[in-house]
């Protein structure tokens, strides 16, 4: 029969092509955080005596030109912006609080350290390798956000940004880093209903 070889083709293709489908939709998820820039994977709240926690998974994907200046001694500050506001339908969404984390990274050569430093508590710690340190400036643990008296209601809403702070760049690198796309690191905005 002449088409027996090609119906037996065409089963082998037709196993193979849902594995391919899946392969070829998992790839972009798996390749975003090869690309340079900073991620927000997830974040979430918690109520404890009355304070709404935050824990968040960040993710810090350096340029090769941060990452040169990184391990040349630049320090780097990344800032996550936190918002808690009320979602409005006629108007824009209104404010109910607003605050920001600072962290810094620096390279010490002659420790051959990553030191990185909470700027909002001082708290600082080291590491051997760049990677170590940006996978722990990620994982955020029981970030206070905000006091639920303060909510005046429900349905609020969180969003969280990060970004790299130029502006705290030393001052000669600072024009070039306006303009120069490889410095402009920013996360997309990551809502959620807190609960």
């Amino acid at each position: 029969m002449p088409f027996a070889g090609f119906k037996s083709k065409l089963g082998q293709a037709c196993h193979v092509f849902p594995l391919l489908l899946c392969v070829w939709f998992a790839a972009p998820a798996a390749a975003l955080d090869d690309h340079p820039g900073l991620y927000v994977h997830s974040a979430s709240t918690h109520l404890k005596d009355g304070v709404f926690l935050m824990d968040a998974q960040l993710g810090y994907v350096l340029s090769q030109v941060a990452i040169e200046a990184l391990d040349s001694g630049v320090a780097l500050t990344f800032e996550l912006e936190m918002e808690v506001y009320k979602p409005r339908k006629w108007a824009w969404n209104e404010s109910v609080a607003s605050l920001s984390q600072r962290y810094r990274i620096v390279y010490h050569a002659l420790s051959r350290q990553y030191i990185v430093t909470s700027l909002n508590s001082g708290v600082q710690n080291s590491y051997s390798s760049r990677s170590t340190a940006l996978l722990t400036m990620g994982r955020l643990t029981d970030i206070p956000l905000i006091d639920k008296k303060l909510l005046g209601g429900s349905g609020r809403w969180v969003r969280i940004r990060l970004s790299l702070a130029i502006d705290e760049l030393p001052a000669p690198l600072r024009p070039w880093a306006y303009i120069n796309s490889d410095w402009r690191l920013k996360s997309e905005w990551f809502e959620w209903q807190l609960k």
